[in-house]
This record gives C-alpha cells, sequence and structure tokens, in this order.
C-alpha cells in the first residue's frame, strides 16, 4: 500500500509542478526536484515515537528517547556486539538495550531538591515481539497479576511489567499498583503527548542521520533562590565576585532545561545543550567551568566533559565532543528502564539450571557487578566528594542485573554490595542535614568568643563557622565512603575466590 500511495504522491507532484514550470516559476523546478528524489512516505523518526510519548504523564520532568534499531545499525554498536543477548553482553556495553525493543521512551519525576532523587520513573517500549509476563514473573521471582484489564507481572525489584498493548510493554518504579492502573488508563484515553514544551522540543532530537539517543531535563522554575545564591556565593570559579554572581543569578534563574544527546557512529559523540530564558554570550569566559563546577555540585561528574569544546549561541551554552563507554554508562544511569531481567525470556530457558547454566549465568552477573564497581572507583578517584547520585543508581544497576540461574551466594554479595552503596550515600546526604542544622543555629555576621571568666578575647566570622561546621561532616562521610570500600573491595576478593574453587572456572 505504502508503495502504491508513494507513487500517488509522486505522480502529483510532477504534474502539479510540470504546470508551474509552465508560469516561467523556475525556482519551483528545484523545489519540485528535491520533493521527486524525497522518499514521501518515511515518517520522520521523533514522530515514530507518537504512541510511545502520548503514554508519559504529564508530571514527567525527565525523558529520554532511544531509537534502538538506529543505535544497533551503527558501527561501534555492531563491532562492540550490543545487539547480542543481554545476558551474555551487558558487561560490554555502556547502556542496556532489550533485544526485542525497537524504540524505548524512559520518563521520570525527578526531585531537584533532592540530588536527583526519583519520585517515580516508566518505560514504554515499542518491541518487534510480545514477552509473556508469566516469564518475566518466573525470570524475575515475581508473580503474574491483571491490572485495569491488562496482563502484568509484579517483580522483587519495587517494578510492575504491563502489557499495554500487543506491540507496546511498560514498566513502571516503584510498583504503586493504583499508579500502575492509573497509567494504563491514562494510556488508553490519551490521544496526543501532555509533555511540558521543553521535553517536547527535545523528543525531536533524535532524528534519521543524527543522534539516536537524547535526554531531556525540564528545569524550568525548579532553582530555589535560597540555594541558588548560596551555591554561587561559594562558587570556586566566581571566587566572591559579586557584580558576576548577580548576572549569573539571573541567568540560572531563567533556566529552561538541559539535553544530552548522543550520536554513534564508529565512535559516541556527545553534545551537553544547556537552555536559558536569556542571552548566554556575555558570559564566555565562564561558561564552561561554571557547567563544570554545576554538574559537580549535583554528584553527576563527568570527566569526558572535561575535554569538551564550548560554545555559546543565542540562549544556550553548548559543550560537545566524544564520549566514553564509562560516561555514557554514567549518564544514562540518571535515568534507564526500571529492571534489566527480562531479555529474550523463554519458557523454555526457566527450567531449573544445569551446573554449566548456573556457572555461566554466575560469571556474568559478577562481571557485571565488578564493571559496575570499577565504574565507581574510577570516579571516586578523581578525589570529587560528591557521589549521591551515581552510588545510588549504580545500586539501583545491581538490583535490576539479571538473576536467573545465579548463585545464591553471590546474589547476597551482590545485595550486600548495592546496600553498602546506598549506604555511602546516605551517609553524604545525612551530612548535607547535619550541616544544615548546625548552621541554622548560627546567627548574623560574628560569633563573640568568651573564656570561663565570661571576659571576652576575640571574635570569629560565622562565614568560617559555617564552613568548619560543613567540613566536619563532609569529614564523617568521607570516613564512611573510605571504609565502605574497604568492605566492598575484601567481600569481592572473598567471593571471586569461592566461585573460582566451586565451579572450577575464573571468575
Amino acid at each position: 500500500m505504502k508503495h502504491i500511495h508513494q507513487a500517488s504522491l509522486r505522480m502529483f507532484s510532477f504534474l502539479f509542478f510540470k504546470s508551474l514550470s509552465k508560469t516561467g516559476i523556475k525556482p519551483l523546478m528545484i523545489v519540485a526536484a528535491c520533493l521527486l528524489s524525497a522518499p514521501f512516505y518515511e515518517v520522520p523518526v521523533w514522530a515514530q515515537f507518537e504512541d510511545l510519548l502520548n503514554r508519559i504523564p504529564a508530571s514527567a520532568n525527565s525523558i529520554v528517547v532511544i531509537d534502538v534499531s538506529g543505535m544497533h545499525a551503527s558501527s561501534l554498536a555492531k563491532k562492540e556486539g550490543w545487539e547480542k543477548k543481554h545476558e551474555a553482553a551487558y558487561v560490554e556495553r555502556p547502556i542496556f538495550l532489550p533485544p526485542e525493543a525497537d524504540k524505548i521512551v524512559i520518563a521520570a519525576q525527578l526531585n531537584f531538591a533532592n540530588d536527583l532523587g526519583q519520585n517515580w520513573e516508566l518505560a514504554v517500549m515499542d518491541l518487534q515481539e510480545p514477552i509473556p509476563m508469566r516469564s518475566i514473573a518466573r525470570a524475575e521471582g515475581g508473580y503474574v497479576d491483571s491490572i485495569n484489564g491488562l496482563h502484568a507481572a509484579w517483580t522483587p525489584s519495587d517494578a510492575y511489567f504491563v502489557r499495554l498493548s500487543t506491540s507496546v510493554m511498560g514498566v513502571m518504579h516503584p510498583a504503586n499498583r493504583q499508579a500502575v492502573s492509573r497509567w494504563a488508563d491514562f494510556g488508553r484515553k490519551n490521544s496526543s503527548s501532555v509533555l511540558s514544551p521543553y521535553l517536547s522540543r527535545a523528543t525531536k532530537v533524535v532524528r534519521r542521520g543524527g543522534p539516536q539517543i537524547a535526554m531531556a531535563i525540564d528545569l524550568k522554575d525548579s532553582t530555589q533562590p535560597h540555594k541558588l545564591e548560596e551555591g554561587l556565593k561559594k562558587s570556586n570559579v566566581l571566587k566572591g565576585n559579586e557584580q558576576k554572581i548577580k548576572e549569573l543569578t539571573e541567568l540560572i534563574s531563567g533556566i529552561q532545561g538541559a539535553t544530552f544527546s548522543v550520536k554513534l557512529d564508529s565512535k559516541a559523540d556527545g553534545e551537553l545543550r544547556i537552555d536559558f530564558s536569556s542571552e548566554t554570550a556575555k558570559f564566555a569566559s565562564l561558561a564552561k567551568p561554571m557547567v563544570l563546577e554545576i554538574v559537580d555540585d549535583l554528584g553527576v561528574h563527568l570527566d569526558d566533559l572535561e575535554k569538551w569544546k564550548v560554545e555559546l549561541k543565542g540562549k544556550s551554552i553548548i559543550l560537545s565532543g566524544s564520549l566514553t563507554n564509562d560516561g555514557m554508562r554514567r549518564v544514562f544511569s540518571i535515568l534507564e528502564i526500571p529492571s534489566t531481567k527480562f531479555s529474550e525470556l523463554k519458557d523454555e530457558d526457566l527450567s531449573p539450571g544445569s551446573p554449566e547454566k548456573v556457572a555461566q549465568a554466575s560469571l556474568t552477573y559478577f562481571k557485571s557487578v565488578a564493571v559496575l564497581i570499577d565504574d565507581l572507583r574510577k570516579y571516586l578517584q578523581t578525589n570529587r566528594d560528591n557521589h549521591i547520585v551515581y552510588n545510588e543508581r549504580y545500586a539501583r544497576k545491581i538490583d535490576r542485573l539479571p538473576i536467573l540461574n545465579v548463585d545464591e551466594d553471590l546474589l547476597a554479595y551482590g545485595s550486600k554490595v548495592a546496600e553498602t552503596l546506598r549506604g555511602v550515600a546516605l551517609a553524604k546526604r545525612a551530612a548535607g542535614s547535619r550541616t544544615g542544622v548546625r548552621n541554622s543555629s548560627v546567627y548574623g555576621n560574628y560569633s563573640y568568643n568568651y573564656d570561663s571568666n565570661n571576659n571576652y578575647y576575640g571574635r570569629r566570622s560565622n562565614a568560617s563557622v559555617k564552613i568548619q561546621n560543613r567540613a566536619e561532616e563532609q569529614s564523617k562521610a568521607t570516613g564512611v565512603r573510605f571504609t565502605s570500600w574497604k568492605e566492598i573491595e575484601d567481600s569481592t576478593a572473598s567471593i571471586r575466590r569461592e566461585m573460582t574453587k566451586r565451579y572450577q572456572i575464573e571468575f
């Protein structure tokens, strides 16, 4: 049908422009030639996501759009085997893509006042072939459910899988059954996108011959004035320059959002675009160092950014450059599919595993955890003590690893590693809270000091008192981090020896 439709359109265009040419309007013949050579029936890549985007609630403030087919077609993906079965290839690729999926949209509501904590996250996937809910439930150790008339599966990783249509599957975290029901109902009735204007524009970044992945965060009205002022005053880049602080306060207060896109060819090229409501040109000398400092303060430092070039265009600051696999793995840990355990599930694969199956599944699981630990180790070696986001996200990555046929002792080890990473993040959060409590009792500009006989002997700037409070609390958190990492290193060495001995293969 589409070929007949295409031929009809071409014939119509030919006759139409031929008649125009008789009037002497020659430039239109050029347009006619372009149209005749273009494939009329092709729909822009972003438009092919329409059905998935229509299922994203209006409360989403962040989104990832992935053209899986386009990624798999890249020479980098082919070279590194990203299209291979997930269980065998997790350790080889930087982003999880179910082989069955053709297109994926991930969305979440991030809490910007709480270190990018997630109120909820979900994913919708256009599948080439359906995956039975019973297979997902059995592989995950969950159970089959029916929600709002739809086949579903609850999983212990605190996610619900739902078959939204014959070819579309959804996953939602946390596994709030009522929220899943209402989300499914919304998807049934909604016929157009309800995304914010910023996120809606960002979805169009994915295009044929261009980026295959786009991640966008809507930041409009997200900055809290007191936190922005406090952050800029502490900035190492601004160094207390009141004029620059005032100017940047005005600029950052009008931030609209950030879009991170990745184009894959023989290598991965990334672009980070930060959009504002006012012109950015006068901040040329400050743009890159300020972006790096803000990214660090958010706890999502990325080594690759330091090597990227910066461009100021209109109301945007644009950084671009090469992206490593480690970098991609970190970036897309911020928003990712709420589970990774359902790839290529077949009922016949779910029988109790043979010793060989258990050994192979356990080896893959161990290597996957090791890759994530190595990523974090490299990150922490940069001596940056802002590790809340990545520690929490990587703990969740471990929770979501494939567990079918994995040795029980190894699963206990993985669970312990994830728990330890959360503990490190929690210690960092607690340090921030305790600093706030201590500083809230510091008033005025100076503290006056008296000895035991109530004799005055000097005063001290309260700014220095607040700095000391912060340093003391951060020191406690750093101590927890070092102790915890020693525990991870020791337990990793121990389980590696045990598994190697048990299965007689090198872990």
